[in-house]
């Protein structure tokens, strides 16, 4: 018994020996804190005391502008700096309208092209392949204007590249061209009760609302955290025609001449954090401006074109007419800061623009909403004084419940026999995108409906959709020095006749995009996609009504000397697939085989269709592998705080969440503190081992 007493002991000493260096190896990082380089961003393991640094990404954009078309290369390069195979998520944003048709994997000197498969038999395969420790990519399509890339098996050393290609047109407006290129995903205000199941890797849950909020919700990097992205950019402009002017309105670029017509344009820095929207505008030589152009292509049997036309419907002489203004502008705490004013300055010179024949109200959103009055009142000139100093007291803070607010203003733009006008002020940054166009699409009536994009990194898909369905036209503001002019352009479109009732013949039949064409302003284009089976002798005749009657203009087409352009059928396909996925969403659901059917013939990302590349090579026998989400950055002028009240809990989201669930969400993106327990644990080692050594020569003693 003694013997076994001792040998009882000595296991023990050894037990202890082992627990304390288990113990202090499962609560030290794999980085020590003391240890850490400048730029590293560790995150937090489900395992407490476990951090994984972040890989760095790098996105290298190329576009090419020929004509009204924008071919767009975009290299996201991986770096794994770390000690251990990872999986990267990234969640990142393409303009809404881009058509991506490809995607490939670069590892070293080897392209893996991609494959389009249906979303769930694309993620069977990538998964598949993570398992089986090979280098794999996934790019999924969460809103048309968010992505998703899953990179799996990222080895220690290595650099990956994932290239996505898009097409995209250039949008043409009063004589000027613009191209956005947006490079982050703003937090999105997500409302709703949190439903079972956590489907993506973001700080959001899924809800009842926002079924896949946890998909385009990415970490957000805390104040005072050093960025892992960058992002570089290059464009390539050929306008066809002599540029007069070249700019770009959110950054600093370089401008390099290279012929006619022809610009190399790039980021003045060389690279950039990438928090804001890129926007590029220029304008041609005065009297060149386009009236109508066709760009055209051939794919199999098929022909394909692209009309672009900007009918001259003359000036009017009917007396102005009165018109109801309902402004609707959002306060919540994505918009403070920079966005706030521009919205405030925004709604003051709309208003002053009022004359006494019109009437207007404001109705200002963040949690709830309230209304400047409980209808619309006069625009006399004591009203607008009153509304001035309403406008001024408007402080953003709160979360963003858009849809109750536009609710509200339809209501009120039904109540009178005046013409109804709704301009919505907000960033969009929202995630229940469906339930709103569905209202939109059910409540608006009448009126028509102007949204107005404020700040570095509006919600472009949600607000072009809601000007569609609303039958108005969309304004982006991304600075204090462009409110006046944009707003006063704005005003002129809206003062200008408007033509309605739109139809286009065109001799022959044609499936043509889009089939119902939204009202047309004064200087703005006739953009219209089709397919049919000849382009020669085509006429093309537009009809529609004005405030002076129905008018009749026959269009002068200007073929592009014949040239073909293959853009051109993929942008037609991802108009169409944009106009089922309109009818999908308010309940159409049968229309999904025709979206699957079209994209796969397309090679098209779409919501059904994912594109997955698999390098057939086990690189990561052990199959451990840690999947990170890589925090983005915090859109410019944005205030942190005013979105996520404090870096422990997320006020953007209004879903009922525990304070255990916010902690627990927490975990999904935690930097580490500046100082671990390894020295307590140590110091407690060291006395748990004299103890046992204590305990074993006392019951030596006792057995000699």
């Amino acid at each position: 018994m003694p013997r076994m007493l001792s040998l009882m002991y000595k296991s023990m000493w050894i037990f202890f020996i082992q627990f304390t260096f288990c113990l202090a190896d499962s609560q030290s990082p794999l980085f020590k804190l003391n240890d850490v380089e400048t730029g590293m961003l560790l995150v937090a393991d489900d395992r407490e005391g476990y951090y994984y640094e972040i890989p760095k990404l790098k996105t290298d954009v190329k576009i090419k502008i020929d004509g009204m078309i924008a071919s767009a290369t975009v290299d996201q390069m991986f770096t794994n700096d770390g000690d251990i195979p990872i999986e990267a998520i990234y969640v990142f944003p393409l303009p809404e309208e881009a058509a991506v048709y490809e995607m490939q994997m670069l590892i070293g000197n080897r392209l893996i092209e991609s494959e389009v498969k249906e979303k769930v038999e694309a993620k069977k395969i990538y998964t598949k392949a993570k398992k089986e420790g090979k280098r794999a990519s996934l790019a999924e399509q969460q809103r048309p204007n968010i992505f998703t890339n899953s990179v799996a098996n990222i080895m220690p050393g290595d650099t990956l590249i994932v290239r996505l290609k898009y097409v995209d047109y250039v949008r043409y407006d009063n004589g000027i061209f613009s191209l956005r290129f947006p490079s982050v995903v703003g937090p999105r205000y997500i409302p709703g009760e949190i439903v079972t199941g956590y489907s993506g890797s973001g700080w959001s849950y899924d809800t009842d609302q926002v079924e896949d909020a946890s998909r385009i919700t990415p970490p957000i990097l805390p104040p005072g955290a050093e960025t892992v992205n960058s992002v570089s950019l290059t464009v390539e402009l050929n306008a066809g025609l002599e540029i007069e002017s070249v700019q770009s309105i959110t950054h600093a670029v370089d401008l390099e001449k290279t012929g006619t017509g022809r610009r190399i344009i790039s980021l003045s820095k060389g690279v950039d954090i990438p928090n804001r929207d890129f926007v590029l505008e220029y304008s041609i030589k005065e009297g060149k401006e386009p009236k109508a152009a066709l760009f055209s292509t051939h794919k199999g049997n098929d022909n394909y074109f692209m009309l672009m036309a900007v009918p001259n419907t003359g000036e009017s002489d009917t007396d102005r007419l009165p018109k109801e203004m309902i402004y609707i502008i959002d306060i919540s705490g994505s918009m403070k800061g920079a966005s706030i004013r521009q919205a405030k300055s925004s709604l003051q010179t709309a208003i002053s623009q009022l004359n006494e024949m019109d009437h207007f109200n404001i109705i200002a959103f963040d949690d709830s909403y309230h209304t400047f009055s409980a209808q619309t009142v006069k625009a006399d000139k004591d009203n607008k004084q009153i509304a001035y100093m309403f406008i001024r007291n408007l402080e953003a803070q709160g979360g963003t419940e858009m849809l109750p607010a536009l609710k509200e203003g339809m209501r009120q733009a039904q109540s009178s026999s005046a013409v109804s006008m709704i301009f919505l002020m907000t960033d969009g940054s929202v995630g229940n995108e469906t339930r709103i166009l569905q209202a939109i699409k059910n409540k608006l009536g009448n009126a028509r409906l102007f949204p107005i994009g404020i700040g570095s990194a509006p919600n472009s898909f949600l607000l072009r959709k809601a000007a569609e369905q609303g039958r108005g036209t969309f304004t982006y503001i991304s600075s204090p020095g462009e409110v006046e002019s944009k707003m006063m352009t704005l005003l002129k479109k809206i003062e200008s006749p408007v033509l309605t009732n739109i139809h286009l013949s065109v001799d022959g039949e044609v499936d043509m995009v889009p089939k119902s064409i939204p009202d047309l302003f004064k200087g703005e284009p006739l953009l219209i996609f089709g397919k049919t089976a000849d382009l020669n002798g085509k006429e093309v005749t537009l009809t529609g009504r004005t405030q002076d009657g129905i008018i009749s203009l026959q269009l002068p087409i200007l073929v592009d000397d014949g040239k073909e352009n293959p853009a051109i059928s993929t942008l037609w396909a991802r108009k169409k697939i944009g106009g089922l996925m309109n009818d999908f969403r308010l309940g159409e659901r049968s229309l999904k085989k025709d979206i699957v059917d079209l994209a796969i013939e397309h090679h098209l990302i779409t919501k059904f269709t994912s594109c997955v590349a698999v390098e057939n090579l086990i690189v990561n026998p052990r199959h451990d592998l840690a999947s990170l989400a890589i925090p983005v950055d915090l859109p410019q002028g944005w205030d942190y705080n005013a979105v996520f009240g404090n870096p422990n809990a997320y006020k953007m989201k209004m879903a009922s969440l525990s304070e255990d669930e916010i902690e627990l969400k927490q975990k999904r993106m935690k930097l580490p503190q500046t100082a671990t327990s390894y020295p307590l644990q140590f110091i407690l080692g060291i006395l748990l081992i004299a103890l046992s050594e204590v305990l074993t020569r006392f019951f030596f003693r006792r057995e000699k």
